[in-house]
C-alpha cells in the first residue's frame, strides 16, 4: 500500500483529537499533513491549495467547530474541483449541505481507543477511495507554451516538493539524453558556449537551464533515477560539437551516481521531439511538441497524485520491456550505459 498524502483540513479549537487521527495514519503507513507543516514565508491561502492539489486524499475532520466556519466548505469545494478524493471524519453525527454527498468516516468513541481508530482508517479505506481517481483523465492540467516557460515550471514543481513537503522524489525521465546533459557550471563557464555553438543563449535561458539541472539531480541523488534516453540521435541543425558536449556532460553525471541510485537504458527508437519527466508521485510533465531550435514547446504539467501511480506504473514497464530487449540488468545498467555512450562519443 502506498504511503498517501493526506491533508487534514480541521478548527485549532479540535487540534487535540487531530492530533490523535494524525498519529494514527502515521502507524497506518499515511503522510498526513496539516497547517502545522507549512513553510515560513509563503500566503497561508497558497500553501492550503498546494497542499490540497498535491494530496491524494483531502480530510476535513468535521465538528460543530469547523462546520461553522465557510472555509471548511470552501476547501472541500476547491478538492473537489482538482478530482481530489474527499473523505470527510467526523467524531459524531456528519452535518448536512453538501457533506450529504461524500461518505464519511464517523469515529465516534475510537478517538479513545487506539486500535479502532487504526481499524476506522486502515490503508485500504484510503486506497479504495483513490482506485476511483488513477485514471489519468481525472487529472487537471497547466501547459507550459514555451521551452522557457517549461524550465521555468519544472524548477518551480521541484522546488516545491522539497519546500512545501520537504520531501524528495524518485525522477523518471525520458526523451533525448535528459537533463542531466545540461551543464551544472556557472553560466560564463565555456561549457555554455560550446553546448549551444555555433549559436548562443540568453543568460536568462542558461541560467533556467542550469536550475533545472541542480534541482532534479538533488531529487536523484536523494532518491534516485530511471532514465530512458537516445544517445544516437544526431540533428542536421545540431554542430556535432554541441552534440559531443551534451554526451560528455551527461558521460560526467553518470560517472558521479551510483548503481544503487540510477538506471538507465536506450531506445534508439525514440525521437528527438520526445519529452516525459515525472518526479515521484508529486508530478508529471510532457511535452507534445518540440524542436531543436525551439526546444520543447506546449509542455503540460499535472500535480494529481491519484493518477500518478498509473503514469509511474507505464513507465516503469516501457523501461524493463527496454531492459529485456537491450540485454541489460537494471543493477548495472549504468555502467553498461557509460560504456556505450564512451564509444559513441569516440566515433565523433
Amino acid at each position: 500500500m502506498e504511503a498517501y498524502r493526506v491533508f487534514i483540513s480541521y478548527s485549532h479549537d479540535d487540534l487535540a483529537e487531530v492530533e490523535k487521527i494524525r498519529e494514527a495514519l502515521l502507524l497506518n503507513g499515511m503522510t498526513p499533513m496539516l497547517d502545522g507543516n507549512f513553510a515560513t514565508g509563503f500566503g497561508f491561502h497558497e500553501q492550503i491549495q498546494t497542499y490540497i492539489s498535491h494530496a491524494h486524499v483531502f480530510m476535513p475532520y468535521i465538528t460543530e467547530s469547523s462546520s461553522a466556519r465557510g472555509w471548511v466548505h470552501q476547501e472541500i469545494g476547491y478538492a473537489v474541483a482538482q478530482n481530489i478524493p474527499v473523505l470527510p471524519v467526523t467524531k459524531n453525527k456528519l452535518p448536512g449541505e453538501m457533506l450529504q454527498r461524500l461518505h464519511a468516516v464517523t469515529l465516534g468513541d475510537s478517538l479513545d481507543d487506539v486500535q479502532k481508530l487504526l481499524l476506522q482508517l486502515r490503508p485500504d479505506v484510503f486506497g479504495n477511495l483513490v482506485k476511483g481517481f488513477t485514471g489519468t483523465e481525472m487529472a487537471l492540467y497547466k501547459c507550459a507554451e514555451t521551452a522557457d516557460d517549461r524550465t521555468i515550471m519544472m524548477i518551480k514543481y521541484a522546488n516545491d516538493i522539497e519546500t512545501f513537503w520537504r520531501a524528495y522524489g524518485c525522477v523518471r525521465q525520458k526523451g533525448g539524453l535528459s537533463s542531466f546533459n545540461i551543464p551544472d557550471k556557472i553560466i560564463s563557464d565555456l561549457i555554455w558556449k560550446e553546448r549551444y555553438f555555433p549559436e548562443t543563449r540568453t543568460a536568462f535561458h542558461c541560467r533556467n537551464q542550469r536550475d533545472e539541472r541542480i534541482i532534479l539531480e538533488k531529487h536523484a541523488k536523494e532518491i534516485g533515477c530511471r532514465l530512458i534516453i537516445n544517445p544516437y540521435i544526431k540533428s542536421e541543425q545540431r554542430h556535432p560539437k554541441a552534440h559531443k558536449v551534451r554526451l560528455l556532460t551527461l558521460l560526467k553525471f553518470l560517472n558521479d551516481m551510483t548503481d544503487d541510485k540510477l538506471q538507465i537504458v536506450f531506445n534508439p527508437e525514440m525521437s528527438i521531439q520526445e519529452s516525459l519527466t515525472i518526479v515521484g508521485d508529486y508530478f508529471a510533465a510532457e511535452s507534445v511538441s518540440g524542436s531543436v531550435s525551439e526546444g520543447f514547446r506546449q509542455t503540460i504539467f499535472t500535480c494529481h497524485a491519484p493518477s500518478m501511480s498509473s503514469r509511474i506504473q507505464l513507465f516503469d514497464q516501457e523501461f524493463e520491456e527496454l531492459l529485456q530487449r537491450a540485454g541489460w540488468r537494471a543493477e548495472t545498467s549504468r555502467s553498461a550505459a557509460i560504456e556505450e555512450i564512451e564509444q559513441i562519443i569516440s566515433g565523433l
